[in-house]
């Protein structure tokens, strides 16, 4: 499988019975891109990330990551899904953040992280916990790993969640709005590993409301609005001078 964190896609649809979520979504990030995804509520923003992810299908165009065809196969005649086993190789490459922590309540913060390569990689404990210790050390929780989730903050519990899929060694990280479930003095905490990962060449593709991170870090920056992106470009330009009349209107409101 190829490992090059990239992410493009062509014409994708998706819709949830009569509801049409996602329309011709076009979509090229580059490995080691920062691209930052905004617009309204019930936009797409989410489901896009679902569908790069593979929690979602897409019902028409093509998706690929990391290089290859993403859930699918091409034949001489159409494309025919991957096997389940296929499918879960290639979202091994794939960390997602979601707004929620869901992390498990009934393990320690180190046990969050040790449980994917163990459980799905087969590595052995000691290794994988040795690892753990230096991935909550890089997101600024060192000596928290015997901590229950319970005993942690908001923030505290997002950076062991990013810890948690860094743990998987992707080539991609997605993040759903990292930041909108925690108190704002949390919300820096969060940022400052995601600015972190970005100096070391991450790929990320990230869904946020918080436009002075978009401003900083995104390389690119994607307008989205009822299913399509109205506009893209470079993540400064765009939110200095947007072109387009509906992104004016939203960063009015936003900025």
């Amino acid at each position: 499988m190829n490992c090059d964190g990239t992410i493009h896609g062509r014409g994708i649809r998706k819709s949830f019975g009569a509801k049409t979520v996602l329309t011709n979504i076009n979509l090229d990030i580059s490995s080691g891109e920062v691209c930052c995804v905004i617009g309204p509520s019930g936009s797409g923003k989410s489901t896009l990330l679902r569908c790069v992810n593979g929690l979602e299908t897409i019902d028409l165009g093509v998706l690929k990551v990391n290089g290859d065809h993403f859930g699918y196969y091409e034949t001489d005649h159409a494309f025919q899904a991957v096997s389940r086993k296929r499918l879960a190789e290639q979202r091994t490459k794939i960390g997602m953040v979601f707004q929620q922590f869901n992390l498990f309540p009934n393990m320690t913060a180190q046990e969050n992280v040790m449980a994917g390569p163990v459980l799905v990689k087969g590595h052995k404990k000691q290794e994988a916990a040795k690892k753990a210790q230096q991935l909550l050390a890089s997101v600024g929780l060192s000596g928290f790993g015997g901590q229950y989730p319970a005993q942690l903050s908001g923030g505290q519990q997002q950076r062991v969640a990013i810890a948690r899929s860094l743990a998987m060694d992707p080539d991609i990280m997605l993040f759903d709005e990292p930041t909108s479930a925690l108190d704002p003095e949390k919300v820096g905490e969060v940022l400052a590993v995601m600015k972190d990962l970005a100096r070391k060449g991450m790929t990320m593709l990230v869904v946020t409301h918080e436009m002075g991170f978009a401003r900083e870090v995104a390389d690119s920056l994607l307008f989205m609005d009822e299913g399509c992106i109205v506009e893209r470009g470079d993540a400064r330009e765009v939110l200095a001078n947007p072109k387009e009349r509906r992104t004016q209107a939203f960063l009015e409101r936003v900025l």
